[in-house]
């Protein structure tokens, strides 16, 4: 599903915010169903706001989308209490099915895996474990691995997320990375790994790691070398950013890089969503941005950027030009 424009997305998130304030008018609510019939894209710009808001029941699943309107606060209590009951089963299933199964088989999605992971982190959360080798692994934002370490191999599973790895030489058992689309191995190395669902993305910054895709396809990145994957292709080398790994430091460095980019680096680090109008993505933005205050980036960035933040609903802004 293609991410609606800019310009749509602020028309959803206008109407949102019309309509969950329980002022709205039956003009409003006309007003509402008429822009969402009009086009697909309103239609997918308003299943972002929901996802973003966790607000009402899902349009898909609601025989009439347009009783939407009318029924916020009563969806709203239905949706919360589905997930506490799903939320509850899904973790009994995993735990008991889990412990019957072993844990690198494919039949539950990895996202419910995660929930019987290892390791995990939810959104916004890093942390850095050391394993019994001596080796050290870094979860990023909403990640999570399994960990296998047998006398013959040393074996991490990404079932979501982003890892940075740092490899304790051992003569006697490879390290391995398992992820959906293939296997990388290393040897006494440093390197980025992210799951994107439709890639895999590695970044090596100490030694070398090969990529061995589910297909059959193969490839050997060096130090200072990046590049993604997925079962059926390898895509081109390409220089690797050296600042990329700062997120280990809560940090989000910044060289070169676009507005529009920076704030979708961002956007993974919260609940909320952060929108940016067409007219200001593309300005370039330098510096060192904490990874942990939301609130802080956005200081620093209309302080020296011709834009201005406006807050839409709770957990939905919206990134502008400055109006005169």
């Amino acid at each position: 599903m293609a991410e609606p424009s800019h310009k749509t997305l602020e028309e959803a998130a206008e109407w949102f915010a019309i309509l969950r304030d329980g002022q709205a008018s039956n003009d409003h609510k006309s007003g509402w169903r008429k822009w969402l019939d009009a086009k697909p894209e309103n239609k997918t710009a308003w299943l972002y706001v929901e996802k973003i808001s966790q607000g009402f029941q899902p349009l898909q699943q609601t025989p009439d989308p347009h009783s939407t309107a009318d029924n916020l606060y009563n969806a709203n209590q239905r949706l919360r209490q589905r997930r506490r009951l799903l939320s509850g089963m899904a973790s009994i299933a995993v735990i008991g099915l889990a412990s019957h199964f072993s844990w690198n088989r494919k039949w539950l999605p990895d996202s419910v895996m995660a929930l019987a992971a290892d390791y995990r982190t939810s959104v916004g959360q890093q942390t850095d474990i050391n394993l019994p080798d001596g080796s050290q692994v870094w979860l990023n934002t909403a990640s999570a691995i399994n960990v296998d370490y047998t006398t013959q191999q040393r074996r991490i599973e990404l079932l979501q997320g982003e890892i940075f790895i740092e490899t304790a030489k051992d003569v006697r058992r490879s390290f391995v990375v398992d992820t959906v689309h293939g296997r990388l191995t290393a040897l006494g190395t440093q390197f980025n790994v992210m799951n994107l669902q439709q890639d895999i993305e590695l970044t090596v910054y100490d030694g070398s790691v090969s990529v061995h895709t589910n297909n059959d396809h193969y490839v050997e990145l060096q130090a200072g070398e990046t590049s993604r994957f997925n079962e059926s292709q390898i895509m081109p080398k390409q220089n690797a950013v050296t600042a990329r790994q700062a997120w280990r430091q809560g940090l989000l460095v910044a060289e070169d890089m676009t507005l529009q980019e920076l704030i979708a680096e961002l956007n993974r680090y919260q609940y909320g969503y952060i929108n940016i109008s067409d007219e200001v993505a593309q300005l370039k933005v330098y510096g060192s941005f904490p990874l942990a205050d939301t609130d802080r980036v956005l200081a620093m960035l209309t302080s020296v950027l011709p834009i201005q933040a406006r807050q839409v609903f709770p957990g939905w802004i919206i990134l502008e030009p400055i109006q005169s």
